[in-house]
């Protein structure tokens, strides 16, 4: 008897030590560079009574990625978006709006193998971002102005995307990532006009190198 339960327990210990193995990746750290597209969802100048502009913005990130294991990854994301619109009033009017961002953002990514070279995957980013904004004003009556503000805030995002593989070590991906700021620049010096709190529905495209 005993010697049949220690045959039993000698097979079932493979099996056992089996269950608790963690394989890594054969490359668990990468790099991405992605540009995107940024479609304003707020006007930038609080300002009752009429529109002002939707200032649309073009960016570029660099994001390190480490991946834990085949679905879940941790990266940390550096970016910079600049864009600008205008916008006339009264036929004499003319406002124009300038928007950069600089942000830095720590994030997670989960990862979904869906067929031999494609994946799905969605994640979120959260950090701290530098918004600057700058305004131009000219009208019959004050002539041209200028107003400029720049503020830190909190800046935070979700996306979603699918993933290329092209080679072992060079991927393609495209997503769609919803972005949001707090910052709130003031850029009126004594007449404290501000802008809105900045939210954005964004396309992205990139590329990943595994090392």
């Amino acid at each position: 008897m005993k010697k049949a339960l220690f045959a039993l327990a000698a097979l079932a210990m493979p099996a056992m030590a089996g269950t608790y193995t963690v394989v890594e990746p054969a490359n668990p750290y990468s790099m991405e560079l992605a540009v995107g597209y940024n479609f304003a969802a707020r006007d930038i100048i609080k300002a009752d009574g009429f529109d002002t502009p939707r200032v649309d913005t073009l960016g570029v990130d660099l994001t390190g990625v480490y991946k834990v294991d085949d679905h879940s990854s941790f990266n940390l994301r550096f970016g910079f978006a600049t864009g600008s619109d205008s916008e006339t009033y009264f036929d004499s009017t003319k406002l124009d709006a300038r928007m950069n961002n600089f942000y830095l953002m720590p994030g997670y990514r989960y990862t979904h193998r869906m067929g031999e070279y494609t994946s799905g995957f969605i994640g979120v980013n959260a950090g701290v971002i530098n918004e600057s904004v700058k305004i131009k004003t000219f009208d019959d009556v004050d002539g041209r102005q200028r107003y400029h503000g720049s503020e830190y805030g909190f800046a935070y995002s979700a996306e979603a995307g699918l993933r290329f593989d092209l080679t072992r070590h060079f991927d393609l991906y495209v997503a769609y990532q919803f972005f949001g700021s707090t910052a709130e620049p003031s850029i009126g010096g004594d007449d404290g006009i501000g802008t809105r709190s900045q939210l954005f529905h964004c396309v992205r495209l990139g590329v990943c190198l595994d090392f």
